[in-house]
């Protein structure tokens, strides 16, 4: 019966994370996805929509609900991200980029915090997880951490465009290159026609235990190789700022 109550839970998390990237899903879909029988998938998605988690809408289809903007409202400030607004907004101003500030979650990196949106993110607008292997702030989050070769053999290597790495000898050469460096870069390994540089946000004290990292993002044009140690010196200083304004 554990097992089993185990089991349910697992397959009904799983169904919520099909609904990640913000589509309204019809149960055909979700099923098509999962590999899970109709009638499994209404029991799972009927019980998300009665946790809140999922809302249905008039024409029978799926999309995520009210209880996770509460969930998202309050691990926003549990993690004081309200704290890091006004820097992301000031080095946005300052360089028509976006800024965000990012964790990792698994094999993943979740935006916990952006800037208002620029006319330099035209409309490809990233998402709010992405690929740790081929994000800037993955590749940071991954070069300031205790990350063995192991875990790297590990991370899938779906995601991104073909400008992305593919194989755990790679990456592992990207993250030396980001921590001989101090950044790292996404050279439109994600969205062609944009950029982005990750800076690991060091602990005020010293410390090395990097859990946030900050993205500095903009178009290929704006984001030139001639602007990026521009870039990079503001960002650097902006992710100064954000770890004191964290430890406070």
């Amino acid at each position: 019966m554990a097992g089993s109550g185990v089991q349910t839970v697992s397959r009904a998390l799983a169904v919520l994370g099909c609904f990640r990237g913000g589509n309204e899903l019809g149960v055909t879909d979700v099923a098509r996805a999962q590999g899970l029988a109709l009638s499994t998938t209404h029991r799972l998605l009927t019980a998300l929509v009665d946790a809140g988690f999922l809302e249905k809408t008039a024409e029978s289809r799926y999309r995520l609900g009210g209880a996770l903007a509460q969930y998202g409202q309050i691990a926003y400030r549990q993690h004081r991200i309200y704290l890091t607004e006004p820097h992301l907004e000031r080095l946005a101003a300052t360089t028509g980029a976006s800024a965000s500030v990012a964790m990792r979650y698994g094999n993943e990196v979740v935006l916990l915090g952006t800037s208002r949106w620029r006319e330099a993110e035209g409309h490809a607008l990233q998402g709010v997880l992405l690929p740790l292997h081929a994000s800037a702030l993955g590749k940071a989050l991954l070069a300031f951490s205790q990350v063995g070769q192991d875990e790297l053999e590990r991370l899938p290597y779906l995601d991104g465009t073909d400008r992305a790495v593919r194989t755990a000898d790679e990456l592992a050469k990207e993250l030396t290159l980001t921590r001989e460096r101090g950044y790292g870069f996404n050279d439109e390994e994600l969205t062609a026609g944009h950029r982005t540089i990750g800076l690991p946000i060091f602990p005020p004290d010293g410390g090395t235990d990097v859990r946030f990292a900050l993205g500095i993002r903009g178009t290929t044009e704006l984001m030139s190789a001639e602007r990026i140690p521009f870039l990079v010196d503001l960002g650097r200083s902006t992710a100064r700022d954000i770890s004191v304004a964290l430890a406070q």
